[in-house]
């Protein structure tokens, strides 16, 4: 039953875990709470682990909110902006501060006399602004066009020929797609694929979407062939597996042309498409005319259910998209690159002869997405004129460290309405809730500043623990949490519940504020309390 058998002093001193003992790990509170709590003959007679795991951290979140101590804190030397974001758990400060070259901490004071609101654009009559076009200042990303950063419906596409369809890109920036005519199972007819890749964006927080991308097709026109290629028996596996550089038994790969012929022949015009779906694309790619039934949706421009822009024939350039409305979607929409090349029996006549040489080429060299807010949505710059005064100003207290000022000060040696939550010279703060960061005063600006802050315990696992100290303030929580919810609990037990629960967390709080005699005495002795010893 002893907690540290088996764990010597070498292997503790020498780990990474310090002080771990004084923790029990949420795991375990809910393990000893199914086995002690929750039986026959016991108040609470069933109930599931998932529901417990809930209590357990509600419970963590409340107690770290207002019993167990706070030891988060993170430092940053404040730039010239004047501002600290909020940290990713942050839910609550204890105490701003700065550190001066001995490594003490000045304490700076929060202050409610100002803010950064959101300020409405006006014209010179005073009427409001609106935007009247999109703003592309909100977001704007440019994908990397690198083979690896895509997905493709056909996998194989990724760094091999498969399909006769080869997804690629010299020096990693751009997509190079290349499209052979294909005689699927060696049918007399010459067909082709579809070559289609996506990424998923994140448009939650926006209400429209534009993008823009740089994409080059072919126009129809001829191929010359002047060099003949080896016939490769597909029955001969080895020789063709080596020739190839695949394996045997690989289902994509196409067989060989049967003779290597020469001559000029008849290229398809090719076509780019980019666009938006709500859907991942299909993973079908193979064409009607090569006995799929039913053939690749990816070959209309159907599938774009959002919208879509188009390059054929020859095309090439930037092209931007229409300004797409994604208010009613969340979560992620699927930026889609599909390239054809419809190559033909007719296209090219005596393809079935020709090598593997024979192919279009469509490339897409860059991807910009402009996430942007909507027309007729009030302007605002990004800053108010109430923040900008603000951190404008020279604060009194820089030059006046007695606290000087006219206004209150009639007499000499004679103050009188001084403010005590402003005579300090550390300067202040405040917290935009709504922006997620923290303004200071310009006195502060250079200075290594300390955000000692509280969160809910449950960013990690490593962090979902509780002090040995509130372990029976836990176990009280939780129990009180699964009788509260549950029907045909009869309420004096659920008050009874109630009341251990609180009388258990002002014990756990007790516990945690280590108040030590001597302490008290120090600070007594500094009050002129006589102190008998």
């Amino acid at each position: 039953m002893a907690l540290l058998d088996g764990k010597t002093h070498k292997k503790y001193y020498e780990g990474n875990n310090l002080g771990g003992y004084q923790f029990v790990s949420l795991q375990d509170v809910i393990t000893q709470f199914m086995a002690i709590y929750v039986g026959e003959e016991k108040i609470i007679n069933k109930v599931g682990r998932t529901e417990v795991a809930f209590h357990a951290q509600r419970a963590l979140a409340e107690l770290s909110f207002d019993t167990l101590k706070s030891f988060k804190s993170q430092s940053i030397v404040l730039p010239p902006s004047l501002v600290m974001s909020l940290p990713h758990d942050y839910v609550n400060y204890t105490k701003l501060s700065w550190c001066d070259e001995s490594g003490i901490k000045h304490p700076i004071y929060k202050t409610n006399s100002t803010s950064n609101p959101f300020q409405v654009s006006q014209d010179a009559d005073g009427d409001y602004l609106y935007g009247d076009s999109f703003s592309t200042d909100d977001f704007q990303l440019a994908l990397p066009i690198r083979k690896n950063d895509w997905d493709a419906t056909n996998p194989g596409l990724k760094g091999k020929t498969v399909a006769r369809n080869t997804l690629g890109g010299p020096g990693g920036d751009s997509l190079s797609i290349a499209h052979r005519p294909h005689n699927r199972n060696n049918v007399p007819n010459v067909g082709h694929f579809v070559s289609t890749v996506y990424k998923a964006i994140d448009i939650t927080d926006f209400d429209f979407f534009s993008f823009s991308a740089n994409a080059t097709t072919n126009a129809a026109g001829t191929q010359t062939i002047t060099t003949a290629s080896t016939y490769i028996d597909p029955n001969d596996s080895t020789a063709y597996s080596n020739q190839q550089g695949f394996s045997d038994d690989d289902p994509e790969i196409s067989l060989p042309f049967v003779n290597g012929a020469t001559g000029d022949f008849v290229t398809p015009a090719s076509t780019v498409r980019i666009g938006l779906m709500s859907t991942v694309p299909s993973e079908n790619t193979i064409s009607q005319q090569m006995g799929a039934i039913p053939p690749s949706p990816n070959f209309s421009a159907d599938i774009y259910d959002i919208g879509y822009i188009e390059w054929t024939a020859g095309e090439s350039g930037i092209k931007t998209s229409d300004v797409f409305d994604v208010d009613d979607l969340t979560g992620d929409v699927y930026i889609v690159i599909t390239s054809i090349a419809p190559w033909t029996v007719n296209d090219a006549e005596a393809a079935k002869d020709v090598s593997k040489v024979l192919e279009v080429v469509n490339t897409v060299s860059s991807v910009v997405i402009d996430l942007v807010n909507p027309i007729n949505k009030l302007v605002a710059p990004n800053e108010s004129s109430t923040w900008n005064k603000y951190k404008a100003v020279t604060p009194a207290e820089n030059n006046n460290d007695d606290y000087a000022n006219d206004d209150y000060q009639r007499v000499p040696d004679e103050r009188y309405g001084l403010d005590p939550a402003f005579a300090q010279t550390n300067g202040s703060f405040y917290i935009d809730d709504r922006l997620g960061r923290i303004h200071f005063s310009s006195n502060i600006s250079g200075k290594t500043v300390i955000l000692d802050y509280i969160s809910d315990s449950l960013g990690t696992e490593a962090e979902m623990q509780i002090h040995k100290l509130a372990e029976e303030a836990m176990y009280k929580n939780i129990t009180y949490g699964v009788l509260s919810v549950k029907s045909n609990i009869p309420e004096y037990i659920v008050m009874r519940a109630r009341k251990e629960k609180i009388a258990a967390n002002r014990k756990a709080k007790l516990r945690l504020s280590n108040i030590k005699i001597e302490d008290i005495t120090q600070i007594l002795r500094g009050k002129s309390k006589h102190i008998k010893h």
